[in-house]
């Protein structure tokens, strides 16, 4: 009996231990692209004030920034299925994620405008324990890796509570259902889409 019980709190305080590292690199993660992040802004601000271009290295740089979201959005999913984190901790995590898609969102938008960039950008609501939301995740994975980087893509949790940014971003666009795309903030479709939809919907025959 006293063995069965070392051998069960031994086993409590290494999913603990695990589950705190685990938090520990998410957040190290999401500090390293409000860095990145950051470090745009900026950048940005110094060409402005000294009458600078900086569209030949913002382009990059945001792309940088999409990726290390997208990556950081699957690491954030996997980890909350499998219940590794405490509801708090996965609350401030996923807050401070959504924010950063958001902040995202908006300078890539400015970026098109400012550089007359052609990129396509999306805007992805879902819905968590959601089968179409699942399906249409896929479906933009396959979208963004066949676009050779002409595409984009920024997904938020329409269920999410408790943020401003995320209410205010939600009522613009009059997000009612899941999955709802937004596309070059213009086009808005509810509902599963599949790849040859989006793809005559972007309208670019960047795709491989």
């Amino acid at each position: 009996l006293a063995l069965t019980f070392v051998v069960f709190i031994t086993g409590l305080l290494l999913g603990w231990n695990l589950d705190t590292i685990r938090t520990n690199e998410v957040l190290i993660n999401l500090r390293s692209n409000e860095l990145d992040t950051e470090s745009y802004l900026i950048e940005q601000a110094f060409w402005d004030t000294f009458d600078g271009d900086d569209c030949s290295f913002a382009e990059p740089r945001l792309n940088s920034i999409s990726i290390e979201l997208a990556e950081l959005g699957y690491y954030l999913n996997d980890y909350q299925k499998k219940n590794l984190f405490e509801e708090e901790e996965f609350q401030y995590l996923a807050r401070r994620y959504f924010l950063l898609e958001i902040k995202g969102y908006v300078l890539y938008n400015e970026l098109k405008e400012q550089c007359h960039i052609e990129n396509n950008v999306i805007l992805y609501f879902y819905s968590t324990e959601d089968e179409d939301s699942e399906k249409q995740g896929y479906v933009l994975d396959k979208i963004v890796d066949r676009s050779n980087g002409t595409v984009d893509v920024f997904s938020l949790n329409k269920d999410f509570e408790g943020d401003f940014a995320l209410d205010t971003v939600k009522l613009y666009y009059n997000i009612t259902q899941a999955p709802t795309i937004i596309i070059n903030g213009e086009i808005k479709k509810e509902g599963y889409l599949n790849y040859e939809e989006i793809k005559e919907l972007l309208n670019t025959t960047s795709f491989i």
